[in-house]
């Protein structure tokens, strides 16, 4: 059986997994053990699909912001603002909860970059629209219309160095690359010509022609159902492409299914 190495962009898969809880179940955080269930079962899709058994997963991210910052605006006018703290922040712990169970788990490599030391706070793009629109003023506009904008450095040059060094040793048949960013190309290149299947999965996200172009084909999971096996709950709305159930006993989510870890 071919073997296949799972790469994941920590950033941008965190975007997409909220989003896709955002629309189709609660507002609740995930839980470490939640998030860790999504991206076994998003792996162990891929490695069903491709017919492989996996090399190693690999997941890179950066350490969540260890800062304690003034917010953007003050509670009510004339008062000074506020301090944040990250280390009390509910992302700060649910990011390294997840960051240690990735690093217990076997054949997972955790791949770590670094933050900026200097960022600035930006309107979010719900609050920005919202302003365009005419649905709001500046005077609706409070501190928790912005957020902390900070750049992750060395990320993406693991990430190609990875890429490389498993093409170039002939360590894997197939790459599956889960990310949605144009700076891979060279990589991805590299390792076709090196005869590694290509795949990006961009998890149901825009791609550019550029990226596509330069991949062996596209494959995103059915990340509402592997969600909702995860957090063990039906979606408020029943996705389009799911189709109408055949019988009223239909299932409607499968069992959460890790990544085949086999020697």
């Amino acid at each position: 059986m071919k073997t296949a190495a799972v790469l994941i962009d920590g950033g941008y898969f965190d975007r997409r997994v909220n989003f896709f809880k955002r629309k189709y179940f609660n507002d609740t955080p995930f839980t470490a053990k939640q998030l860790q269930d999504v991206t076994n079962a998003i792996v162990g899709a891929h490695l069903r699909k491709f017919k492989s058994t996996l090399y190693r997963t690999y997941f890179y991210d950066c350490p969540p912001l260890d800062k304690s910052l003034r917010y953007a605006m003050p509670d009510s006018p004339g008062e000074q603002a506020r301090t944040w703290t990250t280390k009390k922040h509910p992302p700060y712990v649910l990011k390294n909860e997840f960051h240690d169970l990735l690093r217990k788990s076997r054949k997972t490599a955790l791949r770590l970059g670094a933050l900026s030391a200097s960022g600035e706070w930006n309107l979010t793009s719900y609050a920005l629209k919202a302003l365009l629109s005419g649905e709001r003023q500046w005077t609706d506009i409070t501190k928790d219309d912005f957020y902390y904008n900070v750049t992750q450095k060395m990320v993406d040059t693991k990430l190609g160095v990875d890429i490389s060094s498993l093409a170039l040793k002939k360590q894997v048949d197939t790459i599956i690359l889960i990310a949605g960013d144009s700076d891979f190309v060279p990589a991805a290149k590299m390792a076709r010509k090196e005869g590694v299947d290509f795949i990006l999965d961009p998890l149901w996200g825009n791609t550019t022609s550029t990226l596509t172009e330069h991949v062996d084909g596209l494959h995103s999971p059915d990340l509402v159902s592997i969600i909702g096996a995860a957090l063990k709950e039906t979606p408020s709305t029943r996705p389009a492409w799911w189709g109408e159930p055949q019988a009223a006993n239909e299932p409607v989510l499968p069992e959460p299914q890790p990544a085949a870890l086999d020697d």
